[in-house]
């Protein structure tokens, strides 16, 4: 354990910020009162002050384990400090001032934008999502106009369908609670232009998008160097998106830590001779980071760069004090300052997958490397690309198959020609910004970047449609996806020190596992649910075991996100390719727990009648133990009723009912 101690001590601020993530998660979880937290912070505090000037051993060890509460608690209190107030209702419209935070973007029936709205209804400036109507839309609008609009804010919320994306809350953690639909009639310019930086930042990627624009670089080509340069990716297409989804390379189509990581590397070849003797060394690094910032501002000032950027930032600082292992100082030191400015962006996918990434190419790419030696250059290449992609996809792939339920099979290929790529990509959009005023050098840059680009689609099309290019339906749980890092720290500290209880915790994990997967896929072999989805054709799906039907209420095909809907509840609950029945084709239809007819139909012990809406009658179940099992029902009205039925699942007079909408969502567990 000594070298485990040495480690942390020479990087403090792995340990603070871990503390301090303890004190988030501990809050986001189970609720404590903000009082007690800050009479006990306080105690603490005092004791501390008054052992501060004692060097006793049992002094210290009292004072790190002190220190450590404290930092877990001011956590806490943070995290509890920030939290939102409960949310506001609004019963009518009312004029709001508002200002665009982000020029509004095309959707397929509406502009989307996000506005800063304030009124004498809010207790402080709300950031909102805005639809504008497509009719007699106002182009001239940018970010920093300031409008007066007239509406109803509607809270944001899911389809509440089973195991859907959860858009709710990442808003939430963005701090978007709510949204308004506007008319034509319902917004008005007042003239007046706000000025922040952020807005100005736009305007510059705006117009440099707009040369972009002006090439003969096609639309496909064009819309993936916008996003692999100034991260605007508005105009990418979703087939050309699933392409580099499928190969594990969607992470170079946001700006983020590998694309400020390659201008870091562009600079740093730039500047090589200026980072000599005493003046040297002041002015590279700061030049670096003026550079760095310069390119955040042209790309938008987007989260993920400025993340990325807050990242280098810290790296070069470190890199200025030469302290030992200062990197994994630096990122934690990143990390915290990011969660101090913002607490909602630990939740955040990309906060979590890139800090994950970097960490992870950090400390186990170069133990990986040195499993072989090469002498020869190319192979050495290929070889150094081959174990920092896989040190960033072994330390992520539990997160993103949580979030994604995939695996992309062939990122290890992929990355050896779309990061030379993205590099060479990135050198020529710079050269072609820099020298548009030029047409002759322009016109060349630009023939250039569109045949690269197009290369680069091309093979990633091709591997994307490889057999086997990617794993669908894998799914882990939240308690999964934790055993697993638990298991991956244990043996990486294992490697490291030798210590063989960190062996022993490893094998633990294992077992844990397995007994966790056992479990799960007992539960789902004896599940037995009807699921109503907020769907335009109403569809019914009822499960039984790994069995399941699907009924549908409408003689249309189903739709793209209908069957998308579909397919991850079967991958969810493991279950078997549902049988399809269309209501309106089929008089009767019986099987052993599934009787079906014009008016009704019977699952189990679950009765639903078709009138103007769905009414569900179940039968022989205790009531406080199905509501405590359907918690999501108790908002409904249950009657109970003296129903009496002939089937076999429902043959005593105990029952009750209640209904809902044709397209309400209703997930409903019969266990």
């Amino acid at each position: 354990m000594p070298v485990t101690r040495s480690f942390f001590q020479r990087i403090p601020f792995i340990r603070i910020t871990s503390l301090f993530l303890i004190g988030i998660f501990i809050s986001r979880y189970i609720p404590i009162d903000l009082r007690l937290i800050g009479i006990v912070l306080t105690i603490l505090l005092s004791i501390l002050i008054f052992l501060w000037h004692n060097s006793k051993f049992t002094a210290i060890k009292v004072q790190n384990i002190l220190i450590s509460i404290s930092i877990v608690l001011s956590g806490i209190f943070f995290i509890q400090n920030a939290d939102r107030n409960q949310p506001l209702t609004f019963d009518q419209k009312d004029y709001y001032l508002a200002e665009i935070c982000q020029t509004p973007v095309e959707k397929t029936n509406t502009y989307q934008s996000v506005l800063l709205v304030q009124s004498k209804l809010l207790p402080k400036p709300e950031k909102v999502i805005a639809y504008f109507s497509k009719v007699n839309f106002d182009s001239t609008i940018i970010a920093g106009d300031q409008l007066i609009i007239c509406g109803k804010p509607q809270e944001i919320k899911n389809m509440g369908n089973p195991f859907e994306f959860d858009y709710r809350s990442m808003m939430q953690n963005k701090g978007i609670y709510y949204s308004f639909y506007l008319t034509p009639e319902a917004y008005h310019k007042t003239g007046n232009k706000i000025k922040r930086i952020s807005y100005m930042a736009e305007k510059v990627r705006d117009k440099l998008i707009t040369i972009l624009s002006a090439t003969k670089i096609e639309k496909e080509e064009r819309s993936v160097i916008s996003a692999l340069t100034l991260g605007y990716r508005t105009e990418l297409d979703p087939e050309t998106m699933d392409y580099f989804v499928n190969t594990g390379t969607i992470h170079v189509l946001s700006v983020s830590g590998l694309h400020v990581a390659l201008i870091f590397i562009i600079l740093s070849f730039l500047l090589s001779g200026i980072n000599r003797g005493k003046v040297g060394a002041f002015i590279y690094p700061v030049i670096m980071i003026l550079f760095l910032w310069i390119y955040a501002f042209i790309t938008g000032f987007s989260p993920s760069v400025q993340r990325s950027t807050v990242m280098f930032t810290f790296v070069i600082i470190g890199s200025i004090l030469r302290r030992p292992v200062n990197i994994y100082n630096s990122l934690s030191a990143s990390a915290l300052v990011l969660i101090l400015l913002d607490p909602n962006v630990l939740f955040d996918i990309g906060f979590q997958l890139s800090y994950l990434a970097v960490f992870g190419i950090v400390l186990l790419q170069p133990p990986i490397a040195e499993l072989i030696q090469l002498n020869n250059k190319i192979l050495k290449w290929f070889w150094a690309m081959f174990t920092v992609s896989i040190a960033a996809q072994l330390i992520t792939f539990p997160l993103s198959i949580l979030y994604f339920n995939q695996f992309p099979n062939l990122f290890w290929l992929s990355n050896y020609f779309v990061i030379p790529g993205t590099t060479i990509l990135i050198w020529l959009s710079l050269g072609f910004f820099v020298l548009h005023p030029i047409p002759a050098i322009a016109n060349v840059l630009a023939n250039l970047i569109q045949f690269i680009t197009s290369l680069m689609l091309d093979l990633l099309k091709w591997m994307s449609e490889l057999p086997y290019a990617v794993s669908e339906g894998i799914v882990y749980s939240h308690t999964q996806t934790w055993i697993l890092y638990g298991l991956m720290a244990a043996f990486v500290v294992y490697c490291f020190t030798k210590n063989k209880t960190w062996l022993f915790l490893g094998i633990t994990l294992v077992i844990c596992i397995q007994i966790n997967t056992l479990w799960v896929k007992s539960e789902l072999f004896n599940q037995k649910a009807v699921y109503v989805y907020n769907s335009k054709s109403t569809l019914i799906h009822f499960i039984n075991g790994r069995s399941n039907y699907i009924l549908s209420n409408s003689q249309n095909p189903l739709t793209e996100q209908e069957i998308n809907t579909i397919k991850n509840v079967k991958n969810h609950l493991k279950l078997e390719n549902p049988k399809f029945i269309e209501r309106r084709r089929i008089d009767n239809f019986h099987t052993a727990d599934l009787n079906l007819n014009k008016q009704s139909v019977m699952f189990l012990n679950c009765h639903i009648y078709f009138s103007n809406r769905l009414e569900f009658t179940i039968h022989n179940h205790d009531l406080e133990r199905f509501i405590i099992s359907n918690h999501s029902l108790t908002n409904k009205k249950i009657s109970n009723t003296t129903l009496q039925t002939d089937n076999s699942y429902s043959n005593g007079r105990k029952a009750f009912s209640f209904a809902t909408k044709y397209k309400e969502a209703v997930i409903l567990s019969l266990n």
